[in-house]
């Protein structure tokens, strides 16, 4: 009996700093977790921002447009087009990116900097031939 007594109490100490390990294992997953979540929400939120601030100026730049003589307008109107697909075009990665796992917004994070820059020099360049 005594045998049994101190295997048991063996055991039970032996079983209690795993348990503990355990705990900080899981804890330190969640908190990981967090992290990601929180850096993910973050990056849609600015990226929305940036989109919704580029539209605001797409439009600008087509009420601008819209006063210019017919040749020039019709200059305008297709680099407003191209400027409307390119903004389409990251509004559906950001759509996606919504819905996106924590690791699948990691991998599609690179290709929707890559339209946001694109969609921001095409911007750029039809104001810069707005001015001219």
């Amino acid at each position: 009996m005594k045998r049994l007594s101190f295997l048991l109490a063996v055991v039970l100490l032996m079983w209690i700093p795993c348990r503990g390990q355990e705990t900080a294992s899981t804890q330190q997953k969640n908190g990981d977790r967090a992290t990601a979540s929180q850096q993910k929400d973050s990056y849609q939120e600015k990226a929305e921002a940036r989109l919704r601030e580029l539209k605001r100026q797409i439009d600008v730049l087509n009420a601008k447009a819209s006063k210019q003589g017919t040749e020039a307008r019709k200059q305008f109107d297709r680099q407003i087009a191209e400027l409307d697909r390119q903004r389409v075009t990251v509004q559906r990665q950001l759509d996606k990116l919504k819905t996106s796992s924590q690791q699948a917004w990691r991998d599609m994070k690179p290709n929707l900097d890559a339209a946001m820059k694109n969609l921001e020099a095409a911007y750029q360049r039809a104001a810069a031939d707005f001015k001219k």
